[in-house]
């Protein structure tokens, strides 16, 4: 009995955790000028889906802001994450993993021209 409520009380805290954490997204302090495109929405849910391991998949609309963001600014938000020091779902090859999927998924459904590359 002892343990369910510990259980219980735990999975609670988690539950509010989760809520309260704040709305990681390209529209924060830290992440690159080129992702402004991208809604706070979009963001967070390429930050469950990258960083958390959510298995869910991006919806149309946040592929076509991600592609038109481009891969850079992708791969900027994703190392301004991993050099944040903040907790990640396994590890930093997991979550390099998750963002060249997440990409590579997006890119692939998305009738977006990505931006040209600087030089």
């Amino acid at each position: 009995m002892a343990m369910l409520k510990n259980l219980s009380a735990l999975t609670i805290l988690l539950a509010i955790t989760i809520a309260l954490l704040p709305r990681a997204t390209f529209a924060t302090v830290g992440i690159p000028d080129c992702a402004k495109g991208v809604t706070s929405d979009c963001g967070f849910g390429f930050f469950k889906i990258i960083v958390l391991g959510d298995t869910s998949a991006p919806t149309g609309e946040c592929c076509r802001q991600l592609v038109k963001a481009g891969k850079n600014c992708h791969n900027q938000f994703v190392e301004s994450i991993v050099s944040s020091r903040k907790p990640i779902r396994g590890t930093i090859s997991d979550v390099y993993r998750r963002s060249n999927e997440t990409w590579n998924n997006c890119s692939a459904t998305s009738f977006v021209s990505p931006p040209k590359p600087a030089h």
